[in-house]
């Protein structure tokens, strides 16, 4: 974390702050990535079944979306999906799914204005 970044919200899976979204534990072993609202094109909330992923404890089966590393996936009923410029695009289920939905969206919606 740089001087002058505050945390808006944070649990086990990924951290929001001022400059962008850190999801934890997105690459092997146990490596965060951090992505800034200027690669966000979209934020959308995804219902996961039992066979689209919430048994993904981490990485892929389509190659166009990576759920980051959670063990309690299972007992969760919604992703967060980034769709970011050209890339992958990151899922990640935090415990309060809207208020992340919420929060990255007014900053990506902030970030295009300037």
């Amino acid at each position: 974390m740089s001087a002058g970044t505050s945390t808006i919200y944070e649990d086990r899976t990924l951290r929001i702050d001022n400059q962008g979204v850190t999801i934890r534990h997105y690459y092997f072993p146990f490596v965060s990535k951090f992505v800034p609202y200027s690669q966000i094109e979209s934020v959308d909330l995804g219902i996961m079944s039992w066979l689209s992923g919430r048994l993904r404890i981490w990485g892929t089966t389509d190659f166009s979306s990576w759920y980051s590393l959670d063990l309690s996936r299972q007992w969760k009923e919604t992703a967060v999906v980034l769709t970011l410029t050209g890339r992958v695009t990151p899922s990640f289920s935090p415990k309060d799914a809207d208020r992340v939905d919420a929060e990255i969206r007014s900053r990506i919606g902030s970030h295009t204005q300037n």
